[in-house]
């Protein structure tokens, strides 16, 4: 097949890379323009980004060093509940230490247990994210597995231009295209061109429950205390109207404001970003607007967008990034080893695509839905909004009403990662008094149950033999 990618950035060339590891055969073409700025803020990623680097064959040492890439083992969540609560997190990896989550929210009802302690119980990377540790050789937490990133997405980009689609064939050809050039001869057609869409005129769906459009951005240099500040996790601080990242990459620390023009000016939303970060207003500070949707045709006729011209949800819980890798796989599954699209492909590409950007902007909406904030505006309104009944919030509000006796029956949560994680940071447990009573009226806990035997890990002297992450890159992946 004949392909034509329009745009570069980290969409284009993630495109171009996957596409000639598939597809070795395929004639590959990517146009990019010299004058179009990137965006520059997508430096995180989930755990999920390592499926498409496996996909791809690279290691870690490959590529992060030239990238500037560190670790990260989960996200971390400052007055998102309410203001001077402890932070919870959302870590990635795999459980240990004791049963089932149900058994879990079982105890922090009975012996009211605070909200952070979900994941810090839970998982490993939650407790080596709040002690600054990296779990080096850990047999339940590889690092090459379970990790997400922090990295410079510009660097990323240009990596993976020059070390892996090119030096592959993939064709590079630097020119400003218009959309005439779906008059050209190729077979399909990939927009990379970020919100302006160019290629794809599909209509656009909007998410108006997502309450922000605008961010500051901004970067920072380490100060002497350089291993206190590299920490293995992504923070997010809520402010007056919107919240704060932080994204600690090896050469500096990318952050910025993202917030709702409906109740801050971009004024106000800077002076309050700077006092966040201690800084003054003239310290290189940048201005994003943006659109939150996706496009209802993702894949439309010959033309499929990617990147920001597919849909776009918000910075929290690092979702840019996550749509391409995700789309982009999922079109090599559905595309499989046949040479002729049909009608059949297409929607199924289409719905699953959709659906992720609509189950994870419904992730995005549980975490302000769930606040008990009503300090300011903003937060009181986003307390209010009724969001739609997809996805993650409705099985959060399904399991948070579910029948009790279904646990006494042996039917337990699963599971559902950062579903759980959120509804325990935000203090919501189907646990209650009305679910005891349930409990109880159908004969209580089995005294065998997991509820019952619980075994909350000690992690402490575990951790205090592990590196600091700082100590552990200049020993492995910036050694030289």
């Amino acid at each position: 097949m004949k392909i034509c990618i329009v745009g570069g950035g980290s969409a284009g060339w993630m495109t171009a890379s996957t596409l000639i590891k598939a597809y070795p055969n395929w004639d590959i073409t990517l146009f990019e323009s010299d004058n179009i700025p990137t965006v520059g803020v997508g430096e995180s990623t989930t755990q999920y980004f390592r499926l498409w680097l496996h996909f791809l064959g690279l290691k870690d040492k490959e590529w992060m060093a030239a990238c500037d890439a560190t670790y990260k083992l989960s996200v971390r969540f400052h007055n998102f509940h309410e203001i001077g609560d402890t932070p919870w997190q959302y870590p990635f990896g795999l459980p240990r230490g004791f049963a089932t989550p149900d058994s879990w929210f079982f105890n922090a009802w009975k012996n009211n247990w605070s909200n952070d302690k979900f994941a810090r119980d839970y998982y490993l990377s939650a407790a080596c994210a709040d002690a600054n540790k990296l779990p080096e050789n850990d047999q339940y937490f590889p690092l090459e597995r379970d990790t997400g990133f922090h990295f410079d997405a510009v660097k990323f980009a240009n990596w993976i231009r020059d070390n892996y689609a090119i030096p592959r064939g993939v064709k590079h050809i630097i020119e400003t295209v218009d959309k005439s050039i779906l008059n050209e001869d190729y077979d399909l057609f990939f927009d990379c061109t970020g919100w302006k869409s160019m290629l794809n005129d599909s209509e656009w769906i909007d998410y108006d429950y997502l309450p922000n459009d605008r961010a500051w951005v901004t970067r920072k240099k380490y100060t002497t205390h350089i291993e206190k500040e590299m920490v293995p996790v992504t923070d997010c601080t809520a402010l007056s109207s919107g919240w704060v990242w932080r994204v600690p990459t090896w050469s500096r620390v990318g952050t910025g404001y993202n917030f709702s023009s409906k109740y801050q000016t971009e004024k106000e939303a800077l002076h309050e970003f700077a006092r966040h970060i201690k800084t003054d207003i003239d310290d290189g500070f940048r201005m994003i607007s943006y659109k939150t949707g996706r496009k209802k045709e993702i894949w439309n006729g010959n033309v499929i967008s990617m990147g920001l011209s597919a849909g776009f949800i918000e910075p929290l819980e690092s979702n840019g990034l996550l749509s391409v890798h995700q789309n982009l796989l999922f079109f090599v599954k559905t595309m499989g080893d046949r040479e002729n699209v049909t009608q059949y492909m297409r929607d199924t590409f289409n719905l699953e695509a959709g659906d992720g950007f609509d189950t994870f902007s419904s992730f995005v909406a549980l975490h302000y839905s769930l606040t008990q904030r009503n300090d300011s505006p903003y937060w009181r309104a986003v307390s209010n909004i009724k969001y739609p009944q997809i996805g993650l919030l409705e099985r959060c509000q399904r399991l948070f009403m579910a029948p009790s006796t279904s646990y006494v029956d042996g039917i337990t949560f699963g599971q559902l990662d950062g579903l759980l994680a959120v509804m325990a940071g935000h203090g919501w447990n189907p646990f209650d008094n009305v679910s005891m009573n349930e409990i109880e009226f159908h004969g209580g806990v089995p005294r065998d149950a997991p509820a019952n035997n619980i075994d909350i890990p000690d992690w402490d002297w575990y951790l205090d033999s592990l590196p600091t992450p700082y100590e552990y890159y200049k020993r492995t992946i910036y050694e030289s």
